[in-house]
């Protein structure tokens, strides 16, 4: 939903598009196509509340797209760093997408590399990295953890990054962008979300 709730966006990885529904009047208001499909969604608040842009994730891009949410239609592309050497990816090269809290840093995981991108917000310049675990058969090169989710406490200072082929979630600081945790779940944790308790 937009942080004004006035709008919800789904996306469509078979149709390879993304939709806009009104609330108000519960119908569609607009959509945007795709070249692949569209996978999750990240939506930008202008200072009023309103949406600005949404971050979509596309079932064969390294990166992610951006949608101008006044314009109605993709503005940009933006690709990952290839200065690190990359991993056979599990599913797409990337599937996890999130926008901090504060609302100045979106949070990009990348399945290829490993790691989750950190970006600067509203400029989209790029921060900085943080690696996820790796798995480490015997006898085998080392493969990805297969990174797949992003959450946010409310506090604005812990990242989780949900690890799918290594049975985990990592923990991240956000300002010091460091993993402090890698916390075993069992098999594949995937969607999460954060609960705070009183």
């Amino acid at each position: 939903m937009t942080p004004d709730g006035k709008y919800a966006v789904a996306t469509s990885p078979a149709g390879k598009f993304a939709s806009v529904f009104d609330l108000q009047s519960e119908k569609p208001s607009w959509e945007v196509n795709f070249d692949q499909g569209a996978l999750v969604p990240a939506i930008e608040s202008g200072p009023d509340g309103s949406a600005r842009r949404l971050f979509l994730q596309l079932s064969e891009l390294n990166g992610f797209a951006v949608v101008d949410f006044a314009k109605r239609q993709e503005v940009t592309r933006i690709k990952f760093p290839d200065d690190e050497p990359s991993v056979v990816p599990s599913g797409t090269p990337s599937h996890g997408i999130g926008i901090a809290p504060d609302g100045k840093t979106l949070w990009v995981v990348s399945r290829i590399y490993d790691c989750v991108f950190v970006y600067s917000l509203p400029e989209l310049q790029l921060m900085g990295r943080v690696h996820l675990p790796e798995i480490k058969p015997p006898g085998h090169d080392p493969i990805g953890g297969s990174p797949n989710w992003v959450t946010f406490t409310p506090d604005n200072k812990i990242v989780y990054v949900a690890n799918g082929a290594d049975r985990s979630v990592s923990a991240i600081d956000l300002k010091t962008m460091k993993a402090i945790a890698r916390i075993p779940t069992g098999e594949e944790p995937g969607r999460m979300s954060t609960l705070v308790l009183p």
